[in-house]
């Protein structure tokens, strides 16, 4: 009888369990979302600083947010404050990098972003710093 007894308890359990497993697995992530994932900028050079923003969910500021580049964690997670959590990322590398923005293991984003090398010379043709020949505009001598 006990034995009875205990394969029901261990049935019930086992069911509860999985019941609340399914549920935990199919509810929506109200409490922790990642909804978006910038990069400040238009254009990236390496060794450039820049400023990366997850936009979460209103309630899901007891959720701290966990940056990375290719799979690289870029600083101490970050905790949310008015909906966002930023940090800086500076990239060391050209090339694609994408950038994701995890929370709590829950939810997350990612954006590639293309780094280039400086430019040496200046994308305008702005002010340049060689050296200018006076065609003969000094003549005479010093005395």
């Amino acid at each position: 009888m006990q034995t009875n007894q205990a394969r029901r308890t261990g049935f019930g359990l086992t069911a509860f369990t999985a019941i609340a497993a399914a549920a935990v697995l199919t509810a929506p992530q109200a409490s922790a979302l990642v909804q978006s994932i910038a990069v400040s900028g238009t254009t990236h050079y390496v060794g450039t600083p820049y400023t990366v923003t997850a936009d979460v969910t209103a309630t899901s500021f007891l959720f701290k947010v966990t940056f990375s580049d290719n799979g690289t964690q870029i600083g101490e997670p970050v905790a949310v404050k008015d909906g966002k959590a930023t940090i800086t990322w500076t990239p060391s590398t050209p090339g694609a990098h994408e950038i994701k923005a995890v929370q709590e293991l829950i939810s997350s984003k990612t954006v590639t972003v293309q780094v280039s090398e400086k430019p040496t010379t200046p994308p305008d043709g702005g002010p340049s710093t060689g050296s200018a020949d006076l065609g003969g505009l000094l003549t005479g001598s010093a005395g």
